[in-house]
């Protein structure tokens, strides 16, 4: 009986094996020597990192189920019966299989999140080692557990990725594009109402939108992403631009004035409207590291030949041209 049922378990056994396991276990002598050798089974059996379930209570109910059957004459009792124990042999391994599951499924499907406010950011580490920087109205969503097939993270923001090379692939999910790594470090900036960005500084990323367009990007390639129809372009960048702000730093190289306008608000938590009569084609140069915002706005007059002033009713800054 114990060579059957360890056969059968393991989904080893022949047709013959089976037929024979099935009539052993309809004899009311078997029964003591099948409950044996499930309770060893089950203590054998780890569920995870977890205590084995204790499946005693659906045993006693399947023989009670089994025993309180109306009595049935001849064939067709007896052929019942036989069908009854077989599908309590077939349930317990699917019981045991299930409960299993379910405890792996709790562990690596639980997630947690990290969020960083405006004028912030944050550093930590994933389950793997990767490394993270999360930037400013950036939010991460990643399991407690990575699973052996794939290591994959939800973003929403921006973050720096510096990852633990491994042979189990890893994913960073946005909106518009997937990229896939299995060792490197890169850039991802995806806010909402903006083209995604995808720096990389080292290693191999694909990209795929979600037209299914596919992209590598090699070491010092950066890919924009069109929001509208997923299109990828990619060009040569200087990587320092774009990952700097891991460094408390913004750097700016011939950027325009609205985009230099969108990260600042990001930077500093405040709302910066430019007028609409601005010609807004200004490019800016420069390097922002620990200035104040009142020190990075008179630098922009002072460059760019415009003017600020603040609202108190709002509570934003205006950029006007200067007339």
């Amino acid at each position: 009986m114990k060579e059957y049922y360890t056969k059968y378990l393991e989904n080893n056994c022949s047709e013959k094996e089976f037929q024979q396991f099935i009539e052993l276990f309809v004899k009311p002598d078997q029964q003591s020597v099948l409950d044996a050798n499930m309770k060893e089974h089950w203590k054998r059996t780890k569920a995870g990192e977890g205590e084995t379930p204790d499946l005693s209570d659906t045993l006693h109910k399947i023989h009670f189920e089994i025993n309180n059957q109306e009595p049935r004459k001849g064939k067709t009792r007896k052929l019942v019966n036989n069908l009854t124990r077989v599908a309590a042999v077939l349930f317990i391994p699917l019981a045991i299989a299930f409960f299993f599951t379910l405890g792996k499924k709790d562990i690596s499907m639980e997630m947690q999140t990290v969020s960083t406010p405006l004028a912030s950011k944050t550093y930590f580490v994933l389950p793997d080692g990767s490394e993270v920087w999360l930037n400013s109205g950036s939010t991460l969503s990643y399991p407690k557990q990575f699973s052996r097939k794939r290591r994959m993270v939800k973003l929403s923001g921006e973050a720096y990725f510096d990852v633990q090379k491994s042979k189990t692939p890893f994913e960073v999910v946005t909106e518009n594009v997937q990229v896939n790594v299995l060792g490197t470090a890169f850039d991802v900036m995806s806010y909402s109402n903006t083209n995604p960005e995808v720096t990389l500084e080292r290693g191999k990323v694909q990209l795929i939108t979600n037209s299914g367009e596919q992209q590598i990007l090699a070491p010092g390639q950066q890919a924009v992403i069109d929001a509208e129809n997923s299109s990828i372009q990619v060009q040569n960048v200087d990587t320092e631009i774009y990952s700097s702000w891991i460094d408390n730093k913004l750097i700016f190289r011939n950027e325009s004035l609205k985009d230099v306008i969108e990260r600042l608000e990001r930077w500093y938590n405040i709302e910066i409207e430019l007028d609409g009569q601005f010609v807004s084609d200004k490019k800016l140069t420069a390097t922002i590291e620990y200035e104040s915002i009142t020190e990075v706005m008179d630098l922009l007059e002072i460059t760019l030949s415009l003017k600020y002033e603040y609202d108190k009713n709002e509570r934003k800054l205006i950029v006007k041209p200067i007339k």
